[in-house]
């Protein structure tokens, strides 16, 4: 059978667009970060992104859930999360420093953006 395989580079994935909501939650967890941090918004694979404004992302938005770049202990506390899983945009192919959380952990997400800021200093991203 010809034809794009599900999984395979062959097949474009279809990007997951966020909700009003979902994107006023990026935006209030963008706001608080601005206010301590020197982070712009930007766009990365067609998602709204935080990076350093010298060009270091480390979240995104992707649909309603955020995605965050984490190591250590922060990697594994977030993965811990109820609903929590990995990043994993192309189906089968999960960006091992990215955690994907979803909004029923909220509250948690500004926390978390600082924890993936603060790790671009040792990451050598």
């Amino acid at each position: 059978m010809r034809g794009a395989r599900v999984g395979t580079m062959t097949e474009t994935p279809e990007r997951v667009q966020p909700t009003e909501a979902g994107r006023e939650r990026f935006d209030a967890v963008l706001d608080e970060l601005k206010n301590e941090l020197d982070v712009v918004d930007t766009f990365m694979l067609g998602m709204p992104s935080v990076k350093r404004r010298d060009g270091k992302a480390f979240a995104s938005l992707y649909g309603d859930d955020m995605v965050f770049k984490l190591e250590g202990l922060a990697h594994a506390s977030a993965l811990a999360l109820d609903g929590a899983r990995l990043f994993d945009p192309m189906i089968g192919q999960a960006l091992d420093a990215w955690v994907q959380v979803p909004p029923t952990h909220e509250t948690q997400w500004v926390e978390l953006a600082r924890k993936a800021e603060a790790s671009l200093e040792t990451s050598g991203y």
